[in-house]
C-alpha cells in the first residue's frame, strides 16, 4: 500500500512539472518566445542535417563514380596485358615450331647424305 503512495504521488508532482511547463511555454509571452526559439533550432538543426546528407550524398555518389571509372581502366588494362601476353606467346610458339622444323630437315637432310654415303661405299665394294 505504501508504495502505490508513492507512485501516485511521483505521479501528481510529475502532473504538476508538466503541466507548469505547458503553461509557462504556451501561456505566457517569454514562454511562447522560448518555444519558438526553441522551434527554429530544431528547424535549423533539421535544415543543417539535410544539407549535410545532400553534400554526402553527392560525395557518396562522385567517389562511386571514380572507382567504377578506375575499375573500368584496370579492366582495361588487364585485358591489354592478356592480349600481349598470348600476342607473345603465339610468337614463341611460332619460333619454336619454325626451329623444330628447321632441325628436322636438317635432320633428313643428313640422313639422306648418310644414305647416299652409304650406297656409294656400297656401290664401290
Amino acid at each position: 500500500m505504501e508504495k502505490n503512495k508513492n507512485g501516485l504521488v511521483a505521479f501528481a508532482l510529475l502532473g504538476l512539472a508538466v503541466g507548469t511547463a505547458a503553461y509557462y511555454l504556451l501561456g505566457t509571452e517569454d514562454g511562447k518566445r522560448q518555444l519558438d526559439r526553441a522551434n527554429e533550432g530544431v528547424k535549423s538543426l533539421t535544415k543543417s542535417i539535410k544539407d549535410l546528407s545532400k553534400k554526402e550524398a553527392k560525395r557518396a555518389a562522385k567517389l562511386a563514380k571514380s572507382a567504377k571509372a578506375d575499375l573500368e581502366n584496370f579492366k582495361d588494362k588487364a585485358k591489354e596485358a592478356g592480349k600481349q601476353a598470348l600476342d607473345s606467346a603465339s610468337e614463341k610458339a611460332q619460333q619454336w615450331s619454325s626451329r623444330a622444323s628447321e632441325a628436322a630437315n636438317q635432320a633428313g637432310n643428313k640422313a639422306d647424305d648418310v644414305i647416299a654415303e652409304a650406297k656409294s661405299e656400297i656401290n664401290k665394294a
